[in-house]
């Protein structure tokens, strides 16, 4: 008997503009996933009563009823609670962060990077399929007590105490975006407003390059533009007691 294959993705992509959701419902089928594209809130309605949905790529303009209110919506109810949503939204609109509080999933400037959307989408499918159906050699691994990540490849990567601090976060929150001053307050213990944010671009530009060094198949840590930073790519944190005051010495 051959093997039972896994059901592919179901995706929706609501966007009101038509020539974007061609791109987008395109590029994402070309992928192999099952991608439907809607252009207003009624129409998505429908569509979720249709067919089971897995993910839903939300622009927050869509008329009539705006993104926002659709996100608050299927969270509210019990059957699409837990949809992989990905919002977009202008870039440098609040919007951006509304969505991340109204309960989407990541948020990204519209119209997206495909490379980047895709990378998101990857990241939601394998956490909704559940992370015991990834073999260790898939993901990525941090270590925490010993201030190391460990690349798909297998390859050790040495991190300085503030780089540790700053994959803790955003380990912590894979997939989803980590604001800048969320990184500064919470990892590195400083104050936002006093704070230079040239050294946060340094210590991730950095770490950007070990990491490329070591694995140049993916690049997991991505800017969210007007956001901050998100851990794109599947990862397990080992040993996870809070990175310690040790952090706050290094120098960027």
């Amino acid at each position: 008997m051959a093997p039972a294959r896994s059901t592919p993705l179901s995706i929706i992509v609501a966007e009101r503009d038509r020539a974007a959701l061609q791109s987008m419902v395109s590029a994402l089928g070309a992928e192999g996933w099952l991608v439907e594209g809607v252009a207003d809130s009624r129409s998505l309605y429908l569509a979720l009563l249709q067919r089971p949905t897995q993910i839903l790529v939300l622009a927050l303009h869509l008329p009539p009823e705006g993104g926002l209110s659709v996100v608050r919506h299927l969270r509210s109810i019990r059957s699409t609670s837990s949809i992989g949503i990905i919002a977009l939204a202008e870039a440098g609109s609040p919007l951006q962060i509304e969505a991340l509080q109204s309960g989407a999933d990541a948020s990204l400037c519209r119209p997206p990077a495909m490379d980047e959307l895709k990378a998101y989408v990857r990241t939601l499918e394998r956490r909704l399929r559940g992370d015991q159906l990834l073999e260790p050699g898939q993901v990525w691994q941090y270590h925490q007590s010993e201030w190391k990540l460990i690349s798909p490849s297998g390859a050790d990567i040495e991190l300085s105490h503030l780089e540790a601090a700053f994959v803790h976060i955003i380990a912590r929150h894979a997939g989803r975006p980590v604001r800048r001053r969320d990184i500064i307050s919470q990892a590195f213990g400083q104050d936002p407003l006093h704070y230079d944010s040239r050294r946060l671009e340094a210590i991730v530009s950095r770490l950007r390059r070990k990491l490329h060094r070591c694995y140049p198949l993916s690049q997991p840590i991505k800017v969210v533009h007007s956001i901050g930073y998100v851990f794109a790519d599947a990862i397990r944190c080992i040993e996870l007691p809070a990175v310690d005051g040790r952090a706050g010495t290094d120098r960027a």
